[in-house]
């Protein structure tokens, strides 16, 4: 395993993490007021959710498929996702 990759894993991993706060969050706050706009970040959350499990779990399994020109893109992806999740959890928070 290169640093690239594990820095990739570890980002999909905090964005996990992330995500579970937020549907945490928007599960209870649904339970409170029974919006649509809620109903909706919570699908969108849980959509990004399983994509960030299929994600973190290939790169676990198929680390040594990818090729050294993808896993710089693949990194900034990981990388631009999380801090928006990063932020949109603190702005969710407040």
């Amino acid at each position: 395993m290169d640093a690239l990759m594990n820095s990739i894993t570890i980002l999909t991993a905090l964005s996990v993490i992330l995500l579970a706060a937020l549907i945490i969050i928007y599960v209870k706050n649904l339970k409170k007021f029974k919006s649509k706009l809620l109903i909706g970040l919570l699908i969108f959350t849980l959509l990004f959710f399983a994509q960030n499990i299929v994600s973190l779990y290939y790169y676990i399994t198929m680390m040594s498929y990818y090729v050294p020109a993808v896993k710089g893109h693949v990194f900034i992806l990981s990388l631009l996702q999380t801090i928006a999740f990063a932020v949109m959890l603190w702005i969710t928070w407040e």
